[in-house]
């Protein structure tokens, strides 16, 4: 009888080893995979999803990591070890390492970019958070009903200057500013809505430029709309290319909506040529956006983003807005004064 409990015992354990293995090489192949796809280009849908999940990576590594302990699978656990290392490091690094380089001569300005949710955000809030908050704000998917109750809501007396394109659902975008704005022709990208202008600062020798950007998502509708993101973000791409040529030594603020996290490689492509997102200069922490109205739980994901070039973010906080789906990003950014 003792022969055969042992037996049951060893089958029992040897069974149960063989579970943990199966987890930790799921877990660890999964986080591999993650890591590898995190330095290629979205193209899929499956990329995508394991892209915008990446944020979580080191969660899964670590379970693979445990596991593998526990199976006492030495080189699992070596691969495990190495896995959470290189995704926690990324994770950290862009969130938390911030190394904002430092401005003598400043003017601050402080920006308020928020997705409105088809015009249905609330507008006695968003008008009275802007007025305590911001100098000038960019918004996506502006209704011309939005406009209208933000008006009513008293926007135009703390900000006089805008530029507005209001258009129906998610189409409307625009600016508006405490200071005088001139606007910047820029040509239509396909599937992006960039408009820009200049704003004069007091104090502040070469004017900003500033911008509001939507870019379409690569789900819109439940409908898989993957090719016209990558268009989008292309465009999006020689947009900012093309105002950085526009704006020589001057500021540029671009901020919005970008369907995009930082784990998604054409995001990250946008910062070259100087660009810099302000969460990544300023080390502000991990502050999802997107899904901020949902019941099951707080926002998961990074797509709203505001990028600078030629300044420098020294604050990022995010905003539950009532009736958006967004919350939205308020930045403080150092405009420097002079040459």
């Amino acid at each position: 009888m003792l022969g055969k409990t042992g037996i049951r015992r060893g089958t029992r354990s040897g069974g149960l080893r063989a579970l943990n293995t199966t987890v930790a090489v799921i877990a660890l192949a999964f986080s591999a995979v993650a890591l590898v796809f995190r330095a290629q280009p979205v193209s899929t849908i499956p990329r995508l999803v394991i892209s915008v999940g990446s944020t979580f990576v080191p969660l899964i590594a670590l379970v693979g990591l445990v596991v593998a302990v526990l199976a006492r699978r030495r080189l699992l656990a070596v691969l495990g070890v190495f896995l959470v290392t290189a995704t926690i490091a990324i994770q950290v690094s862009w969130y938390y390492f911030g190394h904002p380089p430092k401005i003598s001569e400043h003017t601050e300005v402080r920006v308020l970019a928020s997705n409105l949710r088809y015009g249905l955000a609330d507008a006695e809030f968003f008008v009275g958070l802007a007025k305590q908050s911001a100098d000038v704000i960019t918004v996506a998917e502006l209704t011309k009903g939005a406009v209208e109750r933000f008006t009513e809501a008293g926007i135009d007396e703390a900000f006089p200057y805008s530029q507005l394109n209001p258009a129906p659902r998610a189409g409307g975008i625009g600016i508006w500013s405490r200071y005088p704005v001139t606007q910047v022709t820029a040509p239509r990208r396909r599937n992006v809505r960039m408009p820009a202008a200049r704003i004069e600062v007091p104090g502040v020798e070469y004017e900003p430029l500033v911008a509001s950007v939507h870019v379409k998502s690569p789900v819109a509708g439940d409908e898989n709309t993957i090719d016209d993101w990558r268009y989008g973000m292309a465009g999006a791409k020689a947009q900012l290319d093309a105002f950085a040529k526009e704006a020589g030594p001057a500021a540029v603020i671009i901020g919005g909506d970008y369907n995009s996290t930082p784990d998604m490689r054409q995001f990250r492509d946008l910062l070259t040529n100087g660009y810099r997102d302000a969460v990544q200069q300023t080390g502000s922490g991990f502050a999802p956006t997107f899904k901020a109205d949902s019941s099951w739980g707080p926002p998961l994901i990074t797509i709203d983003h505001i990028l600078t070039r030629n300044a420098v973010a020294s604050s990022v906080r995010t905003v539950k807005v009532p009736g958006s789906d967004h919350r939205a990003v308020l930045a403080t950014i150092k405009v420097p004064t002079g040459s």
